[in-house]
């Protein structure tokens, strides 16, 4: 039994069986209590048996998942997907098809420019070789829309099942066959969600190759500063308990500095803030490599896990100066807790309200940079969270300022004395009057460095 139709059985039989109990405890325990009494526990039975119900279907959704997706040709599938997650370059892709698909699998794989027919890439086999082959795919699929499709034996399009020769995928200009009777095995659902993985990695692809092109032919910095704006979040997320702000002014049109505030459930957002090394077109490209990972990742509640996934990413795309810090932040409203993951940024600030005024905490760096060299272990902090803390993440363009006499912002009483009124403030203001202080601090002096603020206040956590 595949995913969706385990799924959508084990739904209907939960909605049964809440249905028997719901009726079965509203008769039996309204009893002697007249019409309205009887109304009242039927409301409270309701409620119960809906939110058990949904309590224990969760559970088991996570469970018939994980069960599905951990095993056989589902698996491999799976594995593939997340590699190709972390490509962002025509070659990574093809890398991760020979690692993925052509090894694991055994299968044959033709990727094809679907406006010219000219071949990207073809698996070294027999049957990529055939001349023949090339004709019957071009007969079959010139004229297709974009999506995803089953393969027979005659290389026509079919309705999916167990004898099918492979998959078709057509994605942002590019026709992709996969001939292998393993993967058509999968659970369809790891089939679309490749398709989906496939679709994006082909629009990192243009816009790594956008930027290339725009620093070799035309030097037009203030495009590439555009492009990279587009892996900056449009809008930050919203979260009943967890107000957020954010500011960000580069210094030139080409930042280093980004930040993200990611929404992973009700509860939890994971929030962002990283600094790559030098400017330029070098600093965009590895500032998209970390964010789209992240973002693409699957698991974002691991925070180790996504700082080794970024490292691997910007090591894997051959920079030998690029690199860079970055402050990887779980905020969990239900669980009142803070986990998170300094890597190498300067000390971060959590201001806590205490029964003696606020006390400002400072998050030190617990891990080496990112995209340097290869740390295995990356050590995972966690600290409490109570209403009305302000976390304050930024790069050293804020902390490090200094005035015109040599003392640096985080040291400056004005500065201390913001963070003492955080608490109090509204976070938009703090985060508007934080950026003031620092475009003000260094008096007659030019700013030397991008400024990057996000702040998330914590909400009325006993409700």
């Amino acid at each position: 039994m595949d995913y969706r139709t385990g799924r959508s059985a084990a739904s209907t039989i939960s909605w049964g069986v809440s249905a028997a109990f719901f009726t079965a405890l509203t008769y039996f325990a309204s009893e002697g209590f007249g019409a309205l009494g009887a109304m009242g526990i039927a409301v409270v039975s309701f409620a119960l048996v809906f939110i058990a119900r949904r309590a224990a279907f969760a559970r088991y959704d996570e469970y018939h998942y994980k069960r599905v997706f951990s095993r056989g040709a589902t698996k491999l599938v799976s594995d593939f997907v997340e590699r190709v997650r972390t490509c962002f370059t025509m070659p990574e892709f093809v890398a991760a098809i020979r690692d993925g698909l052509e090894r694991t699998l055994d299968a044959t794989v033709v990727l094809i420019k679907s406006n010219t027919w000219d071949v990207v890439y073809a698996s070294p086999t027999n049957l990529a070789a055939d001349p023949g082959l090339m004709v019957v795919l071009k007969r079959n699929f010139r004229e297709l829309s974009e999506g995803l499709a089953f393969l027979d034996e005659k290389y026509s399009l079919t309705m999916p099942s167990e004898n099918d020769r492979g998959l078709f995928i057509f994605a942002k200009g590019y026709y992709l066959f996969i001939f292998s009777r393993a993967i058509v095995q999968a659970d369809h659902d790891v089939h679309r969600i490749m398709h989906a993985e496939i679709q994006i990695l082909f629009d990192r692809v243009l816009t790594v190759s956008r930027l290339f092109q725009i620093a070799a032919l035309s030097k037009e910095w203030r495009l590439i500063a555009e492009t990279q704006r587009t892996f900056l979040p449009a809008s930050l997320p919203e979260q009943p308990k967890l107000a957020l702000a954010a500011y960000f002014r580069p210094l030139v049109n080409v930042s280093g500095d980004y930040y993200d505030a990611i929404r992973v459930d009700d509860d939890r957002t994971l929030l962002v803030m990283g600094d790559v090394s030098g400017k330029g077109l070098g600093a965009a490209l590895v500032m998209g490599i970390a964010v789209n990972t992240i973002r693409a990742a699957v698991d974002k509640v691991d925070l180790a896990g996504l700082i080794r996934k970024c490292d691997n990413a910007i090591r894997e795309m051959g920079f030998e100066d690029k690199y860079t810090v970055l402050f990887l932040g779980l905020a969990d409203v239900k669980k009142k807790t803070l986990r998170y993951v300094n890597a190498a940024l300067p000390e971060q600030f959590l201001v806590v309200r205490t029964v003696r005024g606020p006390v400002v905490r400072r998050l030190e760096s617990n891990h080496g940079i990112v995209g340097l060299v290869d740390q295995a272990d990356v050590a995972v902090e966690e600290i409490e969270l109570r209403t009305d803390d302000v976390l304050i993440l930024s790069t050293d363009g804020l902390t490090e300022l200094e005035n015109e006499q040599g003392l640096p912002l985080d040291e400056a009483p004005e500065f201390n004395r913001l963070l003492g009124e955080a608490n109090e403030l509204d976070i938009t203001d703090l985060v508007d009057r934080l950026a003031t202080l620092g475009e003000t601090y260094v008096g007659g002096k030019a700013l030397r460095d991008d400024i990057t603020i996000l702040a998330a206040k914590v909400g009325r956590l006993w409700d």
